[in-house]
């Protein structure tokens, strides 16, 4: 930098003026030519013409130069003759990037060629160019299919392909991208992919990540302090006896829970009241799974039963009776079909209508978890290890050891990481494609007592768990860190369980109630209708027992949180 603050002329494209002297207001770490090309990048996409060139002009840079603005041209236009020789020219990112381009534009080629009906030519494409440029069979199998298409609609239903005068081309050109040199290229939307990366970066460091990363570009994300509110909780108040499970619905509406009082209650979360009480089982229920359109729920319990129930009737639908132990956990696989594994070395998949899909030999299963695209199926046996299935076939992949027995589990929404909970007091976290243990989580207690942990937050950014201490464990999943202690329950913590719609979550106890711990705004704690007087929380846990009116009723009691 000259002592004037200014810049010396740089070298510049061939054809375009000299920069004229200008004052640089601030030195940067970034080469000033890539931040005026993703500029100018930018500028083009947002339709900005004008400012684009003018840009150009006073910069001296520009986005491409003239052989790689001719190849974009030639692949908007179709001229695929002139593609081909450019790609000749091209700076490749590597050197298998070559033929992969140009599949890319062949393929392009042989759809138009189908497109115009002239059938010969685009057979001559697949079976003189494409056949030679991959070794993907069945790629080249789905192509030729292709010329039995009647209609140039149902090409374009085949081929999920929009046609010539669709965005197929700009798509071509998008990918064809990935293989050219960045210095001659830009790399689509830029721009856009380090403000997500920079937004994706903010949000994995941020402490208390439970909201989504809003504030836009101006500033930083950062989540307050403060996980759960400290000044309120809702407790729900209708079981008889200890409360064993509890889950949401996938759209927010419900939280279903099972007690050892042999019966599932349905809650409203609109205004906390009991929607229906489900009675049916003959021994305790301690497992239950929501139907992927919140309407219906499966319900497991030690009377070796499992029994379908209607949310909204609030009616027994069907009893599936096949284990001969206690049920121990149930998965929805879709919308008519269900898994179901327990202490008798019994995995069975049910078809809703009671009858039996496939039955498989296992360890005594303490708990499972199904992917949400249901490929993958994790069973925690009475032991120490976590079995992987392939979920289509029911085939063992492989197994995870942990150092005593694994009570419960849960797998996180992308099905890349999943917590375990251990008899000896331990969560661990582990990297299922790595299978390699990750993280541990600690100062809960746990011993003899089934307690379900969970991943919450946005992105499964927090992992919680109960505790026989009777406190809620929060911890930062990425960390590791313990976020805050929150008292509520008086007595073993059970399970806790996550809602993004509810942006809560719900744990159940061994008081025989529930509690629901809003996360941030938009919760139940900010919702004035649900606030209730907080004298009735001074009552004691016999006084309300004594009260009828409460039994059945929802109340806010104060909580208190300690914060780390």
């Amino acid at each position: 930098m000259l002592n004037n603050g200014t810049i010396p002329a740089l070298k510049r494209y061939p054809g375009l003026e000299q920069e004229s002297q200008r004052t640089c207001l601030r030195e940067s770490q970034f080469d000033e030519e890539q931040v005026v090309r993703l500029l100018l990048q930018e500028l083009h996409d947002r339709g900005f013409s004008d400012t684009f060139k003018l840009l150009q002009r006073e910069s001296g840079y520009t986005l491409e130069d003239e052989p790689i603005a001719q190849f974009r041209n030639s692949v908007l236009a179709g001229e695929w003759s002139k593609v081909e020789d450019s790609l000749k020219t091209v700076d490749m990112l590597a050197p298998g990037s070559q033929n992969a381009a140009l599949f890319l534009v062949k393929r392009q080629q042989f759809l138009e060629l189908l497109e115009a009906r002239k059938l010969k030519q685009a057979l001559l494409v697949l079976q003189n160019e494409l056949s030679t440029l991959t070794n993907d069979i069945q790629q080249l199998h789905r192509l030729s299919s292709l010329l039995m298409c009647p209609t140039t609609h149902a090409l374009y239903a085949a081929a999920n392909w929009d046609g010539s005068s669709g965005r197929s081309r700009f798509l071509v050109l998008e990918s064809l991208q990935a293989h050219i040199s960045p210095g001659s290229m830009v790399p689509v939307h830029r721009m856009e992919t380090l403000f997500g990366q920079a937004l994706a970066h903010q949000s994995e460091a941020c402490k208390y990540h439970v909201r989504p990363a809003t504030q836009g570009l101006y500033v930083d994300h950062a989540c307050p302090a403060s996980v759960f509110p400290p000044e309120l909780q809702f407790s729900l108040k209708g079981h008889q006896d200890e409360v064993w499970y509890v889950a949401f619905s996938p759209d927010g509406r419900y939280l279903a829970s099972g007690s050892r009082d042999k019966t599932c209650i349905i809650w409203s979360m609109e205004d906390f009241s009991i929607a229906h009480r489900l009675s049916g089982h003959e021994n305790e229920v301690a497992y239950i799974s929501w139907s992927l359109d919140s309407k219906r729920i499966v319900s497991a319990s030690s009377d070796r039963t499992l029994r379908l129930w209607d949310v909204e009737a609030g009616e027994q639908l069907q009893v599936f009776d096949g284990h001969e132990e206690t049920v121990t956990s149930c998965k929805w696989l879709g919308p008519s079909k269900f898994i179901s594994g327990g202490l008798d070395h019994k995995i069975i998949i049910w078809n809703t209508d009671g009858s039996i899909i496939k039955q498989i030999s296992s360890p005594r299963v303490h708990d499972l978890a199904v992917s949400v695209d249901f490929s993958l199926l994790l069973v925690a046996d009475e032991k120490t290890e976590i079995h992987a299935y392939d979920l289509a076939t029911l085939t063992f992949m492989y197994s995870l050891k942990e150092p005593t027995e694994v009570m419960s589990m849960a797998l996180s929404a992308d099905a890349r990481y999943c917590i375990t909970g251990l008899r000896n007091g331990q969560l661990h976290m582990w990297h299922l494609e790595a299978r390699s243990r990750l993280r541990e989580f600690s100062g809960h207690a746990q011993g003899q007592y089934v307690i379900r942990c969970t991943f919450a937050g946005i992105d499964d950014c927090l992992v919680a768990t109960g505790s026989e201490d009777g406190l809620l464990y929060v911890w930062n999943r990425n960390t590791g860190q313990l976020l805050g202690r929150l008292r509520g329950h008086t007595k073993t913590i059970n399970v806790c369980s996550w809602s993004d719609n509810m942006a809560a979550l719900a744990t159940a106890s061994d008081d025989k109630t529930i509690c629901i711990w809003p996360a941030y705004h938009g919760a139940p704690s900010h919702r004035p209708d649900l606030k209730r007087d907080l004298s009735e929380a001074e009552k004691s846990d016999d006084d309300v027992d004594e009260d009828n009116s409460m039994v059945s009723d929802s109340h806010s009691v104060s909580a208190s949180v300690d914060m780390d």
